[in-house]
């Protein structure tokens, strides 16, 4: 079984650069065409937010269309950019959100011998994790439901510190699902957010961060660090169950990354609704 994340496209559907630098839109195409042409198809593809740049309805409109010719099931969880809003309305079957934890998009898949479990950690207006406590019920009913299977969670923001000051911000409600997640250690964290790979081990588990479709955040590994992007190369995380293990492999897009920047994240929104 091969699982595809992809994370942080940053689309923006009114033809103008993300962050006044990025050609968003033209690295969605890239991406699309590069997943068209792998030669082993994964068994779905989970997108882990910023799927918009500003939450604007015609960037969920593209991606969908570039997508969709993918033929395989995606699945797509909100970011810190998005609105749930349009993400439900535009994205057929992409969120199958469960109405018990609405408006969180918080939903299972069940791709036998593996378990998919998607987890909402948008806050509207802030651009740091959260953790409802309707969330943690929600999840603590999910785990509980499949407790030994093997399983991927999937959220945009990563519950764990990374190094990057700027962008190691408090989430909320942090030692409840700290004191939840470690009950299952059937469970890897994939997380999206810091436009970086990056693998530790939290609470016990194996956790990881997929890189960006568009720009990568500058490794500045300071307290100020994490609040500028270069034009490295985008990339995204394969996860393959093979013989009873989880391997994560990074993956690159083909591409031509200039390397340019350090840019900063101008006219950043992180949509109230």
């Amino acid at each position: 079984m091969r699982v595809l994340q992809v994370s942080d496209p940053h689309l923006r559907g009114d033809g103008k650069p993300s962050f006044r630098i990025v050609d968003t839109r033209r690295c969605l195409v890239v991406t699309a065409r590069h997943l068209e042409r792998l030669s082993q198809k994964p068994g779905c593809v989970v997108i882990t937010g910023d799927l918009a740049d500003c939450g604007d309805a015609g960037a969920y409109t593209i991606l969908y269309e570039a997508f969709k010719r993918l033929e395989v099931p995606v699945y797509a969880v909100p970011g810190n950019h998005d609105r749930r809003d349009r993400m439900t309305e535009l994205l057929p079957g992409w969120c199958p959100a469960d109405p018990a934890v609405a408006p969180h998009i918080c939903y299972t898949v069940d791709m036998e011998p593996v378990r998919l479990v998607m987890v909402d950690s948008m806050q509207p207006g802030s651009h740091s994790g959260h953790f409802t406590p309707r969330v943690a019920e929600w999840l603590a009913g999910a785990l509980a439901a499949k407790p030994t299977a093997p399983t991927l969670l999937f959220m945009h923001h990563p519950p764990f510190l990374t190094g990057m000051g700027a962008m190691d911000e408090p989430f909320e409600n942090l030692d409840a699902f700290a004191d939840l997640i470690r009950q299952y250690p059937n469970v890897r964290l994939c997380c999206g957010h810091m436009h970086r790979p990056i693998t530790t081990v939290w609470q016990g588990l194996v956790a990881v961060a997929a890189p960006s479709l568009s720009m990568q955040i500058e490794l500045d590994l300071s307290e100020t660090g994490g609040n500028a992007f270069r034009m490295e190369t985008p990339g995204y995380l394969l996860h393959h169950w093979f013989q009873s293990t989880w391997n994560t492999h990074v993956c690159q897009v083909e591409s031509e990354p200039t390397f340019a920047g350090p840019f900063p994240f101008t006219d950043s929104v992180n949509p109230t609704e």
